[in-house]
């Protein structure tokens, strides 16, 4: 059996990891929304502020797999992150379905830009899959892979993640 040519391979994983992403994380929203889910009161991250301007990073996330496809990777290591990505979907999707966790979010006016985009992010996303937040370990998990194919790339990539995930608590 021969081999897909590189771009092909590349396209394949890209394309399967998005359709798992979505699935696992879609797929288990969709059986959550109608269960029991557990808020818990005590958690500190409950207690950060809403700030609607990182809705923006929080979308952002959805950027970075794109660069890491484009990112120039050996196909051994663009394998690799499929696979660790894939493996992160399927764990965090068994979390959702184990312990769906959910939090009240405030009402947004319509204020700003970024209060319309945050409102429509809470009209599209139900709030029950909380644990673990795939967006914070998948944009962790592609920005090192950047960071790998472009080291001079490593500062920002780190630092983009970590705004991703610190939107996830003010969002």
């Amino acid at each position: 059996m021969r081999a897909l040519p590189d771009k092909a391979e590349r396209l394949a994983l890209f394309l399967g990891t998005a359709a798992l992403w979505s699935l696992g994380y879609l797929a288990t929203a969709a059986w959550n929304v109608s269960r029991p889910a557990t808020t818990l009161d005590w958690d500190p991250v409950w207690q950060f502020p809403l700030v609607s301007a990182f809705a923006v990073p929080y979308l952002s996330a959805y950027a970075l797999p794109f660069l890491a496809a484009l990112s120039p990777l050996s196909r051994a290591d663009y394998r690799r992150l499929a696979a660790a990505a894939a493996g992160v979907i399927v764990v965090s999707a068994a979390f959702f379905l184990l312990w769906p966790l959910t939090i009240a979010r405030p009402d947004i006016g319509p204020a700003s830009f970024s209060d319309r985009l945050l409102a429509a992010l809470y009209a599209a996303d139900s709030p029950v899959n909380l644990f673990p937040s795939l967006h914070v370990s998948l944009s962790f998990l592609f920005a090192a892979a950047v960071a790998r194919a472009r080291p001079r790339w490593r500062g920002w990539a780190i630092a983009w993640a970590a705004l991703i995930a610190a939107s996830t608590l003010f969002t």
